[in-house]
Protein backbone atom coordinates (compact mmCIF):
# COMPACT_ATOMS: atom_id res chain seq x y z
CA UNK A 1 0.00 0.00 0.00
CA UNK A 2 1.30 3.38 -0.93
CA UNK A 3 2.37 5.55 1.97
CA UNK A 4 1.11 3.30 4.75
CA UNK A 5 2.84 5.49 7.32
CA UNK A 6 0.92 8.53 6.03
CA UNK A 7 -2.39 6.66 6.40
CA UNK A 8 -1.45 5.57 9.92
CA UNK A 9 -0.52 9.16 10.79
CA UNK A 10 -3.90 10.39 9.59
CA UNK A 11 -5.74 7.67 11.50
CA UNK A 12 -3.87 8.53 14.70
CA UNK A 13 -5.29 12.06 14.71
CA UNK A 14 -8.24 11.78 17.10
CA UNK A 15 -10.44 14.33 15.27
CA UNK A 16 -9.80 12.75 11.88
CA UNK A 17 -10.25 9.24 13.22
CA UNK A 18 -13.64 10.02 14.76
CA UNK A 19 -14.73 11.67 11.49
CA UNK A 20 -13.39 8.61 9.62
CA UNK A 21 -15.49 6.26 11.76
CA UNK A 22 -18.60 8.42 11.32
CA UNK A 23 -18.18 8.53 7.54
CA UNK A 24 -17.44 4.80 7.34
CA UNK A 25 -20.52 4.04 9.44
CA UNK A 26 -22.69 6.25 7.24
CA UNK A 27 -21.39 4.65 4.04
CA UNK A 28 -21.81 1.10 5.32
CA UNK A 29 -25.31 1.67 6.73
CA UNK A 30 -26.60 3.40 3.63
CA UNK A 31 -25.39 0.44 1.57
CA UNK A 32 -27.14 -2.18 3.76
CA UNK A 33 -23.91 -3.39 5.35
CA UNK A 34 -23.51 -3.89 9.07
CA UNK A 35 -21.63 -1.08 10.76
CA UNK A 36 -21.57 -2.51 14.28
CA UNK A 37 -17.86 -3.31 14.06
CA UNK A 38 -16.91 0.31 13.40
CA UNK A 39 -17.67 1.98 16.73
CA UNK A 40 -14.99 0.01 18.62
CA UNK A 41 -12.25 0.27 15.99
CA UNK A 42 -8.87 1.39 17.27
CA UNK A 43 -6.85 3.81 15.09
CA UNK A 44 -4.77 0.94 13.68
CA UNK A 45 -4.67 0.51 9.89
CA UNK A 46 -3.98 -3.23 9.91
CA UNK A 47 -6.78 -3.92 12.39
CA UNK A 48 -9.24 -1.76 10.44
CA UNK A 49 -8.23 -3.50 7.21
CA UNK A 50 -8.83 -6.95 8.72
CA UNK A 51 -12.23 -5.92 10.13
CA UNK A 52 -13.40 -4.51 6.80
CA UNK A 53 -12.18 -7.62 4.96
CA UNK A 54 -14.08 -9.77 7.44
CA UNK A 55 -17.26 -7.72 6.98
CA UNK A 56 -16.96 -7.80 3.18
CA UNK A 57 -16.43 -11.57 3.31
CA UNK A 58 -19.47 -12.04 5.55
CA UNK A 59 -21.59 -9.87 3.27
CA UNK A 60 -20.74 -11.87 0.13
CA UNK A 61 -23.37 -14.43 1.14
CA UNK A 62 -26.08 -11.88 1.95
CA UNK A 63 -28.46 -10.82 -0.78
CA UNK A 64 -29.19 -7.39 0.72
CA UNK A 65 -25.56 -6.28 0.93
CA UNK A 66 -24.39 -5.33 -2.53
CA UNK A 67 -20.68 -4.63 -2.76
CA UNK A 68 -21.03 -2.43 -5.83
CA UNK A 69 -23.56 -0.25 -3.99
CA UNK A 70 -21.04 0.19 -1.17
CA UNK A 71 -18.26 1.07 -3.59
CA UNK A 72 -20.53 3.52 -5.41
CA UNK A 73 -21.52 5.11 -2.10
CA UNK A 74 -17.89 5.49 -1.07
CA UNK A 75 -17.03 6.78 -4.56
CA UNK A 76 -14.77 4.02 -5.86
CA UNK A 77 -15.33 3.54 -9.57
CA UNK A 78 -15.36 0.23 -11.41
CA UNK A 79 -12.37 1.45 -13.43
CA UNK A 80 -10.41 2.26 -10.31
CA UNK A 81 -11.29 -1.12 -8.81
CA UNK A 82 -10.32 -2.95 -11.99
CA UNK A 83 -7.00 -1.09 -12.16
CA UNK A 84 -6.10 -2.00 -8.57
CA UNK A 85 -7.16 -5.62 -8.99
CA UNK A 86 -5.05 -5.85 -12.16
CA UNK A 87 -2.05 -4.25 -10.45
CA UNK A 88 -2.30 -6.68 -7.51
CA UNK A 89 -3.22 -10.02 -9.14
CA UNK A 90 -1.87 -12.15 -6.28
CA UNK A 91 -3.70 -10.24 -3.57
CA UNK A 92 -7.12 -11.32 -2.34
CA UNK A 93 -9.75 -9.12 -4.01
CA UNK A 94 -11.35 -8.27 -0.65
CA UNK A 95 -8.00 -7.01 0.65
CA UNK A 96 -7.67 -4.70 -2.34
CA UNK A 97 -11.25 -3.47 -1.92
CA UNK A 98 -10.75 -2.88 1.82
CA UNK A 99 -7.59 -0.86 1.12
CA UNK A 100 -9.45 1.27 -1.40
CA UNK A 101 -12.31 1.80 1.07
CA UNK A 102 -9.99 2.96 3.84
CA UNK A 103 -8.05 5.31 1.58
CA UNK A 104 -11.15 6.83 -0.03
CA UNK A 105 -13.07 7.34 3.22
CA UNK A 106 -10.00 8.89 4.80
CA UNK A 107 -9.53 11.10 1.74
CA UNK A 108 -13.14 12.32 1.98
CA UNK A 109 -12.71 13.12 5.66
CA UNK A 110 -9.42 14.98 5.14
CA UNK A 111 -10.94 17.05 2.33
CA UNK A 112 -13.99 17.93 4.47
CA UNK A 113 -11.75 18.95 7.38
CA UNK A 114 -9.54 21.04 5.09
CA UNK A 115 -12.50 22.96 3.70
CA UNK A 116 -14.06 23.39 7.14
CA UNK A 117 -10.87 25.02 8.39
CA UNK A 118 -10.44 27.23 5.36
CA UNK A 119 -14.04 28.45 5.34
CA UNK A 120 -13.74 29.59 8.95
Amino acid sequence: MESLSFVNDQLSSSNLFEAFKLQLTKDFEQSNFSSLFIKDLPPDYTYILEKIISELHRSETKADANLMNLLYRIDISEGQLKKHLTNHPNENHLTTIAELIIKRVLQKVVIKEYYKRNVN
